[in-house]
């Protein structure tokens, strides 16, 4: 059975439900699981915190298992992850455009992409959001 993951952004709600809804497809054409994985270094009431909520509620709505969890370095948590839970296709979001930010993205984008894994990466969209 093959396993499906996809890591959830704690700020953008539409790149979210895309990669849900993306998740849960693959998931099911492989008759397999899915599972979120929403990392989150904000502690509630914060906005970026209730925002990773709402997404961990929207994937666990869809059918899937979340992990919401801490990590300072994203991309060396979300490896961790997906080879703790035998992911076979780990599934992210692409940069958005926006300066820093799009810099802090690409940087933890590229270093699951680069990085010596058991697993796939699937990197959905184009980058640029309005």
């Amino acid at each position: 059975m093959a396993s499906v993951g996809v890591a959830l952004p704690e700020d953008d709600g539409e790149v979210a439900q895309e990669l849900v809804v993306r998740a849960a497809a693959m998931a099911q054409r492989l008759s397999g699981r899915w599972v979120a994985f929403v990392i989150c270094n904000e502690s509630l009431p914060s906005p970026r915190a209730e925002n990773a909520l709402r997404h961990a509620e929207l994937a666990m709505r869809s059918g899937g298992t979340v992990f919401f969890c801490e990590g300072e370095d994203v991309a060396d948590t979300l490896l961790a992850l997906a080879a703790r839970e035998r992911i076979d296709v780990l599934i992210l979001g692409a940069p958005a455009h926006s300066g820093l930010l799009q810099w802090f993205r690409r940087g933890t984008v590229e270093r699951v992409v680069r990085a010596h894994r058991s697993f796939d990466v699937v990197v959905v969209g184009d980058g640029v959001r309005p």
